[in-house]
């Protein structure tokens, strides 16, 4: 067996001597190597958008990881929170677009891809509206937080255009979703919008904030939750889908009129 290996080697040590003494074959196999390695770095590095920072598999495992972790044990970390529901949306976010395909309203949202941002609303214009509409609504919600539409953070590992505006849309729309079901921002309010959302879209860091963050309620809290489990379960699978709504259309429109609209139950009361 000994001398079987010791010819093995020595086959293997003639072949490379006779491969590398061609000295014209090797360096055209460097030179190969080393253009397929600047195509693979270069397509690795190439931005798809501005805040876009591409990423491998392997990173985005870990990122998910560390990210996830942080956010169970802090959930007001919001960049934790962001970066686990895009490392993690890989296979949610090319069916949200199909769906939103599927829908008229919704293709109108991925052709014109619209923002929600401080140059793009007037909050002013908002918080003039009549009460119970949705523009005075969202404008409260957020004058309540002192936040604004541009405080969510941008999208940076979504490796596709397409997909990247879709978790942006959904980032973008996420206090509207607050402002429509009428929950709160805190603890209680926020678990229920992710069961929301963790059962209309299936994103994981929805389903996860959901479960583990039922968890950390306060026994009054929890109490609430038991009896308003149903509802939220109920209007997710009942209601329209949300990302294809075009909100920017329905600032004006009265509350109670849009839930109808989009077949949703009127908020219980002890949420409100």
């Amino acid at each position: 067996m000994r001398n079987e290996m010791k010819l093995l080697f020595c086959c293997l040590f003639i072949s490379s001597c006779d491969f590398f003494t061609n000295f014209t074959v090797f360096f055209l196999f460097l030179k190969l190597y080393q253009l397929i390695a600047f195509v693979l770095m270069k397509k690795m590095s190439a931005k798809l958008y501005p805040t876009h920072i591409p990423t491998t598999s392997l990173q985005k495992a870990i990122l998910a990881s560390g990210s996830a972790l942080t956010a169970i044990l802090n959930p007001w970390r919001g960049d934790a929170v962001a970066c686990m529901g895009e490392t993690t949306a890989g296979w949610v976010l090319p069916k949200i677009y199909q769906r939103m395909m599927e829908d008229p309203e919704g293709q109108r949202i991925l052709l014109e891809k619209p923002r929600i941002q401080d140059d793009t609303i007037s909050l002013e214009k908002l918080r003039n509206m009549p009460d119970c509409t949705l523009g005075r609504e969202y404008a409260r919600f957020l004058d309540r937080l002192k936040t604004t539409p541009s405080a969510r953070p941008n999208v940076q590992f979504i490796d596709d255009v397409e997909l990247a505006y879709v978790m942006t849309r959904y980032r973008e729309t996420h206090d509207l979703f607050h402002t429509l079901l009428q929950m709160p921002t805190n603890i209680l309010g926020e678990v229920m919008v992710k069961w929301f959302e963790g059962i209309q879209f299936g994103f994981p860091m929805c389903i996860t904030g959901g479960l583990f963050g039922a968890f950390r309620l306060y026994p009054k809290q929890r109490e609430l939750f038991r009896l308003h489990l149903n509802w939220i379960v109920h209007n997710a699978k009942h209601s329209r889908f949300l990302m294809n709504v075009y909100w920017e259309n329905y600032w004006t429109t009265d509350l109670r009129e849009l839930r109808a609209s989009l077949n949703l139950d009127e908020p219980p009361e002890l949420l409100k």
